[in-house]
């Protein structure tokens, strides 16, 4: 009869930080009309009056991407009476043609200064939040998986250690290869600068963690 291997299961716990060095500009445009192919034309006019802004502040037209692109009926209550009675019906209102960008580049204060002056200047006023993120986002990853390891076989080591055993081979490593965050919750803009802009960011630095599953023979 074969003797039933001894094991050891540690989960690893990673971790990693790294300072930004790249920003995000999410830019949402909305244009409403009453007529489909006037909504629609509208949002085509303000997508081209952005990309002519990105061009002004020293980007290319292309490096403006689109993420999402929406057309709806939009509907709005209208109140009538019934005698003393509120009623609420849903009327149309026209259509709604929303369509969400983004402009990604290398983070420094005076391009980001640039780029948020000029489409603030623009004509084609939309909606921007700012983010940072990391441009090499694997580099990171393999970072914290390499915590994850170095934590488990230290872990290991002590509990061997204390409980009067050897750590074997290794066995097994179980990893559910799940997607980590690597970019700072986005912060809205205020688009109406009365002058040039001078911000001074200083993102905080990204931080994550995952977790590593390790399996070992003792001895």
């Amino acid at each position: 009869m074969t003797e039933e291997k001894r094991t050891i299961h540690i989960r690893g716990i990673g971790h990693a930080a790294q300072t930004p060095d790249t920003v995000v500009l999410s830019l949402t445009l909305t244009a409403q009309n009453r007529e489909y192919s006037a909504a629609m034309k509208i949002g085509s006019q303000q997508v081209e009056m952005l990309r002519e802004a990105i061009v002004e502040a020293g980007f290319l037209a292309d490096d403006l991407k689109t993420i999402n692109f929406d057309v709806r009926a939009v509907y709005e209550n209208e109140e009538t009476k019934d005698g003393n009675a509120k009623r609420y019906q849903k009327v149309f209102a026209g259509f709604e043609c929303s369509h969400d960008l983004k402009l990604t580049f290398a983070f420094a204060n005076d391009k980001l200064n640039a780029a948020v002056d000029t489409i603030a200047a623009s004509l084609a006023q939309p909606k921007i939040s700012i983010a940072f993120t990391i441009k090499n986002p694997d580099a990171f990853n393999d970072k914290i998986l390499k915590s994850a390891a170095r934590d488990a076989q230290r872990k290991a080591k002590i509990l061997c250690a204390a409980s009067g055993v050897k750590l074997g081979k290794l066995i097994n490593v179980d990893y559910s290869w799940g997607e980590i965050k690597i970019q700072n919750e986005p912060v809205d803009a205020l688009l109406a600068p009365p002058e040039k802009s001078s911000f001074n960011f200083q993102p905080d630095d990204i931080k994550a963690s995952d977790t590593v599953d390790f399996l070992w023979e003792i001895e």
